[in-house]
């Protein structure tokens, strides 16, 4: 007891007030976690339910149902007959069941597609209507499992496996069928799909119940939205479990096996077509994770790719840096800038003098000289992009080595299509664990990077550490940018010379209306803050926090609403998409 006392009391000292009494929350609430208890905790009131079914709003949609059977699945079956149950007891009163898509349903209406067996709670339909209410086409929400257990003479309700989604993110829908079990979309809109994919306005449930056709409509539907897409981050369908059946358990791993295949083809021919109907070129491949894709898009293009690499002193690590770029990347229109800081050791120039001719190992190489004194990364970078010639710019540090070795075209592949900013790839620690899988920002009350120490092979939460998604920032430590969209964003701001200046410099790429994507069949590695060192001297510290200061005041709208590439759901405390078990916000992001 002693021994945690003590523990604690450095934590204080080191951490302050607000960090120390986070963490006490976070260790108390964990302790005493129940997510059934917590689901229960999330729905309204029953007073809240009688206002609901009371509201009269003439902006809600008229709502129709349409009950998804799976193939065998008798008409009005037991799993038909439990999701039916569920639909009579919403608060939401202005809502019919139907079975396809009539001319007696308005444009307006929305239509929203639940499967059979699946539950929703009684508010569902509400907050399904109350999201549309902003001119928002389509919309779906978070979901979990559930799975009946006896107790006693009774069965009740084990809830588990929550799917805590992001809000709309094409890219991430296009590696993942993330949307799930409930989905709605406005007549309208349904209508259009249907004649693209079938050539007549209607569409029967019964073809929507298999998982193609349905992931099919959703990527159409949602596109012809023009990403007018609402997700409401509460928890609004429990979805049926897999029923078991008797077989031999080595029959059983086989027979899941073949579905599992036969699905999956089935997805990934859904992924090409819907790259042709947008004229984009591009190979759909198995991803890293079950029911998980990868598209590589393909440019007519080989344009020339720069890499800035900001140095000061480690002429060996820069020297290994150099060397894996030369023998291990495959792209050969690269150009490498180094930009030279404030050096001070003789093997660092007498590593220099051996540039003078313009190439490293075939690969042309220059040395560019930053003459302010002290360490401004802002600056720096900035110095760098603009003595590039390259269309597309690699930010990189002096400490990252290469793992795969087309990396550049995998980057280029994502970089190089329309509104996109900037790509960054995944990057490992030298012992092959996680470093960084993307950027939320929130996680720890400013910024932090995603998946930090998982195994490479885990992928993750939602197959995010393996699907590519957007994501509100990646690491400078190695991102690709375009070169126009990095001035038209204003390069990085001398605001932030140290830290936080990559997460700074996304946000404002995506203010300029670009995006900024996570590329995890990219690999690099990271021997983070080998040059410059950790940020524990006591300079650094209050620098550090001066700088954290200063961006949580600049970005406090982001940081008070919360990452749209997150979920209010999960933990601001860790780094792997872990479920906030009730640390309130206000103690993280103050």
């Amino acid at each position: 007891m002693t021994g945690k006392i003590q523990k604690g009391l450095v934590y204080l000292k080191n951490r302050g007030v607000r960090e120390f009494t986070a963490r006490a929350a976070e260790k108390l609430a964990d302790a005493h976690f129940d997510y059934n208890r917590w689901v229960r905790a999330q729905e309204p009131s029953p007073l809240e339910m009688g206002y609901q079914k009371n509201l009269r709003m003439g902006s809600m949609p008229k709502i129709w149902v349409m009950i998804l059977r799976a193939e065998g699945e008798p008409v009005k079956g037991a799993a038909f007959r439990r999701t039916e149950e569920t639909l009579r007891r919403q608060t939401y009163l202005n809502a019919e069941l139907c079975d396809a898509l009539t001319t007696q349903v308005g444009d307006e209406d929305l239509i929203v597609f639940v499967r059979a067996g699946d539950l929703l709670p009684p508010h569902a339909l509400f907050e399904l209507a109350h999201a549309v209410r902003d001119g928002s086409s389509c919309v779906y929400s978070d979901e979990d499992r559930y799975r009946l257990v006896k107790d006693g003479e009774r069965e009740k309700l084990s809830l588990s496996h929550p799917l805590f989604k992001p809000d709309f993110d094409p890219d991430y829908l296009r590696s993942v069928p993330y949307i799930g079990s409930l989905f709605g979309v406005k007549a309208g809109i349904l209508r259009r799909a249907a004649h693209i994919l079938r050539g007549t306005s209607g569409m029967p449930a019964e073809e929507l119940a298999d998982p193609a056709a349905c992931y099919e409509m959703t990527l159409l539907c949602t596109d012809l939205a023009q990403e007018h897409v609402a997700h409401v981050p509460k928890i609004l369908c429990h979805a049926a479990g897999q029923q078991r059946k008797e077989v031999r358990e080595q029959d059983g791993v086989m027979m899941r096996r073949q579905e599992h295949q036969a699905r999956d083809e089935a997805l990934m021919q859904v992924l090409q077509r819907d790259l042709s109907r947008k004229g984009e070129k591009g190979i759909v491949e198995h991803g890293r994770g079950p029911g998980c894709f990868h598209i590589r898009y393909l440019h007519p293009e080989s344009p020339l790719v720069s890499l800035v690499i900001p140095n000061k002193d480690h002429a060996s690590m820069l020297k290994r840096c150099l060397d894996s770029i030369c023998s291990l990347t495959t792209w050969e229109r690269l150009e490498i800038i180094i930009v030279e800081n404030n050096s001070s050791e003789p093997e660092t120039f007498s590593f220099y003098d051996t540039l003078k001719e313009g190439l490293y190992r075939q690969l042309p190489v220059r040395v560019v000289r930053y003459r302010e004194k002290g360490f401004h990364f802002s600056a720096i970078i900035n110095e760098g992009v603009r003595e590039a010639a390259g269309d597309y710019v690699v930010l990189m540090n002096n400490d990252v080595t290469v793992r795969t070795p087309d990396w550049i075209e995998r980057l280029l592949s994502q970089c190089m299509r329309e509104k996109v900013g900037a790509v960054g790839p995944k990057l490992l620690y030298p012992d092959g664990t996680v470093q960084s899988a993307g950027i939320v920002v929130g996680i720890m009350g400013f910024a932090g990077s995603m998946m930090v120490g998982g195994k490479n092979e885990d992928p993750g939460y939602m197959n995010r550490a393996a699907s590519v998604s957007r994501m509100s920032a990646v690491t400078a430590a190695c991102m690709m940018v375009s070169r126009e969209a990095f001035w038209r964003a204003g390069g990085f701001s001398m605001e932030f010379p140290v830290a936080l200046n990559d997460v700074d410099f996304c946000l404002r790429l995506g203010e300029s209306g670009y995006h900024v994507l996570y590329e995890p069949t990219a690999e690099l590695y990271h021997h983070e803050s080998a040059s410059r060192g950790y940020e524990n001297s006591r300079e650094k510290s209050r620098r550090f926090e001066k700088e954290k200061r200063h961006f949580r005041k600049k970005w406090e709208k982001i940081l008070k609403e919360g990452d749209p590439h997150y979920n209010p759901n999960l933990s601001l405390r860790t780094c792997h998409y872990e479920i906030n078990t009730g640390v309130p916000k206000w103690l993280i992001c103050g």
